[in-house]
């Protein structure tokens, strides 16, 4: 039995028609739409299949292109054709959040393919029926004989042969792109390539120690912390929208700054819907409530974060170039999380000492001293020695590559913490007893009654490697010798005023001021004492200093 509008409502009803296709993003999104219809008929599987057939004409080339959708849902009895599929925007879906659909309208998207004709069987509560769409808009209704199962659309279009694996292709990539997690058993499979059906089936990254899934009813909520960042968007397995964590949670609260560089998040909820043409997710309460469940999963991650991290760190054992590798990956998320954990983190002992200890940042920052860091065992002797000498004196080595180092200066941002490579800025040194004595006893007196209470000593190099130049750093003591760090930068008032500084006996300013200091001691106390000076941090003034030595010179004389 044919079905036309009348002339006068034709066109109109064409036009409308076409304006609904023009709305999707691309030709293949319909697919995605039949898969919706599968998952509202309730159906648990839908099978897609390209084939071709030999065409009318003499050449070759020419075929027909069979694409085909069928489910095992609950189909369609003659109701529910001539109420919904055949009249625009009529739906039964429109007011029931459990269907992933809501417009009536996906069906049209069809026609986006520019099929020359579509054929829909379907059958329901014992009725059967075939419908034939064409392209000028106009369908064909018949019963069918036979009972029918579920629900099948066909798609048939002319076409050259070669196009047979474009159009595959692009059926796999939409399969993919916006069904990969669909609640059905979801399959493609191009009949002429003899392959067999491919499976369309994903998951969100499986939970591990750096993701929280929060499920509910019919709801799922699961965020991780990895790369890329990306963030999707679904109703029943539907993705809806789908970017970086940037683009779709820019609006979260509280703002999530770095976290978006290495945030994943997979949201399913019924609550979330889409504009009609289904290129964006709406703005409205449902996406706020989406959004607040987001925001509080993130927040459990974090927690979770900083447990996993604290395990490794504290974990007994040998530290194998596998746990070093687990923690530095805990660590790198960590650092980016720096801002929102905040001083939260500074008491949890996080970190690993290469002795076999963990420390926090707060125990740390208690030394007052740089930070040491080492890779792991080299097996040279040099470093070797020297993390056995900060073992003994109880100074703590971080267990770190270079490469971990962006992570690490995140960490220690804003602590006041400096990071210092034990193997190139540590010496083990010995007291150059005699050389230049007076010198260095009348400027650490001239520094102390300026208002810089130091302890200065000379040094000696202990064994192959000497003193570095500059001012030291006394770290430690122990039977190798003294361990000092020779960074080269200025020193921190709180270092200063705790720890024993160490002159280099080798260093040239410090040698031409012992050679002068008998002919001329207030000349050479005051450049050696500036120049100390100027390696202190918070330091008194030059002009003090200077008054102070010329006083500490007065009474030596005296």
């Amino acid at each position: 039995m044919s079905q036309t509008a009348g002339r006068s409502g034709v066109s109109a009803v064409a036009a409308l028609l076409d304006r609904l296709v023009a709305q999707f993003e691309g030709p293949y999104d319909f697919l995605r739409e039949l898969v919706q219809n599968a998952l509202d008929a309730g159906s648990d599987r839908a099978e897609v299949a390209l084939d071709v057939h030999p065409g009318e004409e003499a050449d070759p080339d020419e075929v027909v292109f069979e694409l085909r959708v069928v489910d095992a849902g609950a189909g369609m009895d003659e109701a529910i054709i001539d109420g919904g599929l055949t009249r625009l925007f009529a739906s039964t879906k429109a007011d029931d959040r459990t269907m992933a659909g809501g417009f009536g309208i996906g069906f049209v998207s069809v026609f986006a393919w520019q099929p020359d004709a579509v054929v829909v069987q379907t059958g329901r509560a014992g009725e059967a029926w075939e419908l034939t769409f064409y392209p000028d808009r106009r369908f064909d209704k018949r019963p069918l004989a036979e009972p029918f199962e579920g629900t099948t659309v066909t798609l048939l279009r002319r076409g050259r042969a070669p196009e047979r694996a474009q159009i595959a292709e692009a059926v796999r990539d939409s399969l993919w792109r916006w069904c990969r997690f669909c609640r059905l058993e979801l399959s493609f499979e191009d009949v002429s390539s003899g392959e067999g059906p491919e499976l369309i089936q994903d998951a969100p990254a499986p939970p591990g120690s750096l993701a929280v899934v929060e499920a509910q009813a019919d709801s799922a909520i699961h965020v991780a912390f990895a790369v890329p960042p990306e963030a999707v968007l679904l109703r029943r397995g539907l993705v809806l929208s789908q970017g970086t964590a940037a683009d779709l949670l820019a609006d979260l609260q509280p703002p999530l700054g770095p976290t978006l560089e290495h945030l994943q998040v997979w949201a399913d909820s019924p609550n979330l819907r889409t504009t009609m043409a289904r290129d964006k997710v709406v703005d409205d309460p449902g996406r706020a409530a989406v959004l607040g469940k987001i925001a509080q999963a993130i927040a459990g991650l974090r927690e979770r974060l900083v447990e996993r991290t604290a395990e490794a760190a504290a974990e007994p054992g040998p530290w194998t170039r596998a746990r070093h590798d687990h923690y530095a990956y805990l660590h790198a998320h960590l650092a980016r999380e720096r801002g929102h954990l905040g001083a939260r983190l500074e008491g949890r002992a996080l970190l690993r000492d290469l002795a076999g200890a963990a420390v926090s940042l707060a125990q740390l920052q208690a030394l007052a001293r740089p930070v040491l860091w080492a890779p792991l065992a080299s097996g040279e002797a040099a470093p070797d020695r020297l993390l056995a000498a900060a073992a003994a004196a109880g100074v703590p080595v971080l267990a770190a590559e270079t490469g971990d180092l962006e992570w690490l200066r995140r960490l220690v941002e804003g602590t006041g913490l400096v990071l210092a490579e034990l193997g190139r800025s540590c010496a083990l040194v010995r007291e150059a007893a005699g050389e230049a004595e007076s010198l260095r006893a009348t400027v650490e007196a001239g520094l102390t009654a300026a208002g810089a209470p130091v302890r200065l000593h000379v040094a000696a190099a202990e064994g192959e490697a000497g003193p570095r130049g500059g001012v030291g750093i006394e770290l430690g003591r122990g039977a190798g010798g003294v361990l000092v760090l020779w960074t080269g930068q200025p020193v921190a008032a709180a270092t200063w005023r705790t720890a024993p500084l160490w002159l280099d006996a080798g260093e040239p300013l410090l040698r031409a001021a012992a050679k002068s200091h008998a002919g001329e001691p207030r000349a050479a106390s005051r450049g050696l004492a500036l120049a100390v000076r100027a390696q202190l941090i918070e330091a008194p003034t030059p002009e003090r200093v200077a008054e102070a030595i010329d006083a500490a010179v007065t009474g030596v004389k005296n």
